[in-house]
């Protein structure tokens, strides 16, 4: 039982929270977005998602409503925070990943919805991943390495099989793929 709370723990380390907060980090320090830009993605896909992280606290260990309170607070934050990019007349790359998060959270709740349990947890590392290979090349895709022990905790835990956790990395690289395409590139 020990172990699988250090899994558990090892699992919100690599999750959406501090994923999306490297990537924006890595393209802030890359300059192609602004200090404002930055605050912003920061804001709307980093930290008010982190929010659903309290669950935790009133319901310790309990995965199912972690996961379903998660989905809700990235709804509450990722919509308004691609509408502020849009509104703000952000550059083309706040807009990619803004809209890459709404396609892959849109995608992922409806798969979700009709009873499939297709792996957040690989969605939030894949479409980082694919949004810095998209930007930065075979560099920025040394963060799919992240999706190995994402996959070996998610599965050891029994939380989801290997097919569920490739369904949500593929979901996640063909909605971000299609945001890029979307926005018109760069």
């Amino acid at each position: 039982m020990k172990e699988n709370k250090i899994k558990r723990i090892f699992t919100f380390i690599i999750s959406q929270q501090p994923v999306a907060f490297l990537t924006i980090l890595i393209i802030r320090l890359s300059n192609l977005i602004s200090n404002e830009e930055f605050w912003v993605l920061l804001l709307f896909f980093s930290i008010i998602p982190s929010f659903s992280l309290f669950t935790f606290l009133k319901y310790p260990w309990d995965f199912q409503k972690e996961r379903h309170i998660s989905f809700l607070v990235n709804w509450l934050s990722f919509l308004p925070g691609l509408i502020l990019v849009y509104l703000l007349h952000f550059g083309k790359i706040s807009l990619f990943i803004a809209l890459a998060y709404n396609i892959t959270g849109i995608v992922l709740s409806v798969v979700n919805a009709l009873g499939y349990k297709a792996s957040g947890h690989a969605a939030s590392i894949a479409g980082p991943s694919t949004m810095l290979t998209i930007l930065f090349g075979l560099k920025g895709s040394l963060m799919y390495l992240l999706l190995l022990p994402a996959s070996y905790l998610k599965i050891s835990l029994k939380d989801h099989t290997v097919i569920q956790f490739v369904t949500g990395t593929f979901i996640a690289i063909v909605s971000t793929i299609l945001a890029y395409y979307l926005v018109g590139g760069f």
